[in-house]
């Protein structure tokens, strides 16, 4: 899908994760990789019938296996350090997840977990020739970055943004999150590319500082009467909008829970 002169995206299907790519003078920048490695060399060939500029750079918005599984396809991959500790740390468990999930057993042939080449601390810009701003954010995972591209007000959110989905906040700082957000309608945007969900704009920032706020001081309330598995059991309970995947808030609040 095009999103402006320089920037395509993929829309998940359902709530799978998004990723895109960036037409530079000469080359390409694709952020995040899809779930699966062989969505991700699908996601390739779709770029390649597009532009035959190859792949500069891939940047990873954060850890998260649905946005890292195609990492192996990539020479140079840039990401926040937490990002990369993160990832590392997570191999184990994510080899396990592999080894374990039969039915796509065809998806993972020769998988492997690729780290991120590149580390940035807080803010990196790339000029290709226009500004591309990595930026960390925190939020959602303590690595979590954005994708900021001034020239075409086209922002790549991450999974700071589940459009219409109830996000995952399992491991989340959310009082951090909720900052971010307030911080990135200040941006110059026109267009969004959100983790997970449809194409959006700065309604669903908003949105969200609603939900993440409603979600917070509920929770904390909630903990005095009710045991984690009661309150997962009821997520009515919450009084949360109408959101797509109903059965993620559920896994989120199995581990947020614990540390509100």
């Amino acid at each position: 899908m095009k999103v402006s002169e320089h920037v395509y995206c993929r829309i998940g299907e359902g709530s799978e994760s998004n990723n895109g790519f960036i037409v530079c003078d000469e080359c390409c920048i694709v952020v995040d990789t899809s779930a699966y490695p062989d969505l991700t060399q699908e996601d390739l060939k779709d770029m390649r019938e597009i532009t035959n500029k190859e792949v500069k750079f891939l940047i990873n918005t954060h850890y998260h296996a649905d946005h890292t599984f195609g990492n192996m396809f990539f020479t140079d991959i840039i990401a926040h350090k937490n990002c990369y500790e993160s990832l590392k740390e997570a191999i184990p468990r994510y080899m396990k997840y592999v080894e374990d999930d039969i039915e796509n057993k065809e998806s993972y042939k020769d998988f492997v977990v690729k780290l991120p080449t590149l580390v940035f601390t807080n803010e990196i810009t790339l000029f290709e020739p226009f500004e591309i701003r990595l930026i960390r954010c925190g939020g959602h995972t303590a690595g979590s970055s954005i994708v900021y591209i001034p020239h075409e007000k086209v922002l790549f959110s991450g999974d700071l943004l589940f459009a219409g989905i109830h996000p995952y906040t399992g491991n989340a700082d959310i009082p951090r999150w909720i900052t971010v957000l307030g911080d990135l309608l200040q941006l110059d945007v026109t267009t969004i590319v959100p983790g997970h969900g449809e194409l959006c704009d700065k309604e669903e920032i908003k949105s969200h500082i609603d939900y993440l706020n409603t979600l917070y001081s509920t929770l904390k309330d909630l903990k005095k009467k009710y045991t984690k598995e009661e309150i997962c059991q009821n997520v009515d309970l919450l009084g949360l909008p109408e959101r797509d995947e109903k059965e993620m808030l559920a896994q989120s609040l199995e581990g947020l829970y614990d540390i509100i």
